[in-house]
């Protein structure tokens, strides 16, 4: 049997006038100005004027993520749990997840993240830093997260009361000690507000 589509909304409405021309309010959850949709106006079996307003809900799905996993990660999950899809891929220290609910008008949310265990210096930091900020001047949700131990961690999230100048230095001055951070980069993204193309250069940025 063909799935036919999911009424999420029906009422009457009445059409307002501005200037000469009808005017229909749509939506704004579902609709913004300037955006672009296909417009149809036919005339059914019982003699009623139809208008059909189509655009694409979401920019990607998880099926979409899950192809192009398929050709650049290795995919290790992909399961529907509980009614969400779950999806992982990885290449090497780079992770790649989406989750989707199969209801179909939740949005999709994917994370593209990479660990580095091995920044040892402010230089090593500084190239960390600049990794994430290339991402961030891209319009990519992209953050930094370290982890270590307690001690480690309060001198890193306050150096200076430790007396050291930024980041950068307390990350060598804790390396020379023997108390290493491991560090992610992290890229949050969403089928709404972003494409499948940030996903492929999220991916991209990270595997370098």
């Amino acid at each position: 049997m063909a799935k036919t589509a999911s009424i999420i909304q029906k009422e009457e409405r009445c059409i307002s006038k501005g200037g000469n021309s009808p005017i229909l309010y749509l939506p704004s959850k579902y609709f913004k100005p300037g955006e672009k949709v296909n417009f149809e106006l036919e005339v059914d079996q019982k003699g009623n004027l139809v208008a059909v307003l189509t655009k694409n809900l979401f920019n990607f799905t998880c099926e979409g993520i899950q192809e192009f996993a398929k050709k650049s990660l290795e995919v290790e999950y992909d399961k529907v749990v509980g009614g969400i899809r779950v999806l992982n891929a990885v290449l090497g220290s780079l992770t790649l997840g989406c989750t989707q609910s199969t209801q179909g008008l939740e949005p999709a949310y994917v994370t593209v993240s990479r660990r580095f265990t091995d920044i040892n210096s402010k230089l090593d930091y500084e190239r960390l830093v600049k990794a994430a900020g290339k991402l961030k001047s891209q319009h990519l949700d992209a953050y930094i997260d370290a982890e270590g131990d307690l001690d480690s961690l309060g001198v890193f999230k306050a150096p200076t009361r430790h007396g050291l100048k930024d980041n950068a230095e307390a990350v060598e001055v804790l390396a020379e000690t023997g108390r290493k951070l491991d560090f992610t980069i992290t890229v949050r993204l969403d089928n709404r507000e972003n494409d499948l193309d940030q996903v492929k250069l999220a991916v991209e940025e990270l595997k370098h």
